[in-house]
């Protein structure tokens, strides 16, 4: 049977709710910032057709999009691959990421986070920390407030705080932020986690 992800990204859907035409503003600032050296592992997680990935990859980092949907890793793929590209496409659950234990010093969540249930935030928290080396960073946005009828749970202090704990994360402050589409925009959260180590 069809996964909603998968019907999403074959119709076309997703192009109206999720997608942007360009890498994210903030993914861009962070990288123009320097907080993470070009070269780094960078994981983009929930990657779905690849854009942020891509900019990763353009940016001069070891590029890592993983994402549950088949459709989603055939549309990333191919624009990868048109840009004359390497990015490495895993399929796999943001639960149960299929990488190695400290392989990447950066993770970028664009809207991952925000459709985890409640039950399962543990497990996607403890694996950002498993595969981030010490001193990576997380950069996390998503919904401001759970909206039920769209499936999207909280990315508030609350949430960030009971999943990315203080003796694991350093947390900035939670900014005021808008996820665009072309259905419209949408009320979220931004902050930045570092794991604890060096750097």
């Amino acid at each position: 049977m069809e996964s909603f992800w998968d019907y999403a990204y074959r119709t076309g859907e997703h192009s109206q709710h999720w997608e942007s035409a360009h890498p994210s503003a903030e993914l861009v600032a962070l990288v123009a910032a320097e907080l993470v050296t070009p070269g780094a592992g960078a994981l983009d997680v929930g990657c779905g057709t690849g854009r942020d990935t891509i900019f990763l990859a353009q940016c001069g980092f070891r590029a890592i999009g993983v994402d549950s949907s088949i459709e989603a890793l055939r549309i990333a793929r191919g624009r990868s691959e048109a840009a004359a590209l390497a990015v490495d496409w895993r399929l796999g659950d943001a639960r149960d990421l299929p990488l190695e234990d400290g392989s990447v010093d950066l993770v970028n969540d664009r809207g991952c986070f925000h459709t985890i249930e409640p039950e399962d935030r543990t497990a996607f928290a403890s694996e950002l920390d498993r595969v981030l080396a010490p001193g990576g960073l997380v950069l996390l946005r998503g919904a401001a407030r759970d909206c039920e009828e769209e499936g999207l749970f909280a990315v508030d202090a609350q949430e960030v705080d009971r999943y990315f704990v203080d003796d694991r994360f350093e947390r900035g402050p939670l900014v005021p932020f808008y996820l665009t589409a072309p259905s419209g925009d949408l009320e979220g959260r931004l902050v930045l986690l570092r794991k604890h180590g060096r750097g």
